[in-house]
Parts: C-alpha cells; structure tokens; sequence
C-alpha cells in the first residue's frame, strides 16, 4: 500500500495521543518540513522531509547532526519504539506503507509545495 504525499488523500481518520505528541514535537522543530507518522506493529514510523542548509541544498547535514536527538526526543514524546527516516525528494508515487499499519500523523504546514494560496476569482 501506498501513502498518497497529497495531504487531501492521506489525512487520519483519529486524533491518538501518538498523533497529538507528533504534532508537538513537529511544532517545535522547525527543520522538519514534512512529518508522517504511521502505527506499525513494532511501534512508530516516523518519516520527514528537512530543510535542506542553505549553501547548497543538502539535507544529510542535518540529519546526522540531529538523528539520534530526534529518536530520542520521539521516542519519550510518544512512548513508542520510533523508526525515523528521511526523505530526501518527495517521491510522487508515495510512500510504502505495509498493510495493517495505521496513518496516526501527516504533518506538512511548513512544506511550501503544498501550501500554495489559492487563486480568489
């Protein structure tokens, strides 16, 4: 199964206090452009999309600077095992999720490709 990037296809269908805790840690960390997080049966996956630094479009930077923080910092915030991973190019055919996992987050405020204002006639 795939997990559309489109916010409108993907949105949860509850609000959980795993959804409720990833929405507060993605608040606080600006870096984190896009954020799911999906239930698995080995605890939480939590996949983003940073900024990359602004000299030259590169993500890893961060992301080994702040990896072993973040899985922390989720793992107290949701209780959870936590699988972080990065996507470095939205892939517009989606995200592979497996069955039986549960979308709990799709946070994506900060993703300036998706929001885009819409034109008032």
């Amino acid at each position: 199964m795939k997990l559309s990037i489109d916010p409108s296809v993907t949105t949860p269908r509850n609000i959980t206090a795993e959804s409720l805790a990833l929405a507060l840690w993605y608040d606080c960390h600006p870096l984190v452009r896009r954020l799911w997080g999906i239930k698995v049966a080995q605890g939480l996956r939590v996949i983003v999309a940073i900024e990359p630094t602004l000299d030259n479009d590169d993500t890893f930077p961060s992301w080994l600077a702040k990896t072993e923080t973040w899985v922390r910092e989720l793992r107290s915030t949701t209780g959870s095992c936590v699988q972080l991973e990065l996507i470095n190019d939205l892939p517009w055919g989606g995200v592979e999720m497996d069955p039986g996992s549960v979308l709990v987050a799709d946070l994506f405020w900060r993703d300036a490709t998706l929001n885009q204002p819409q034109e008032v006639l």
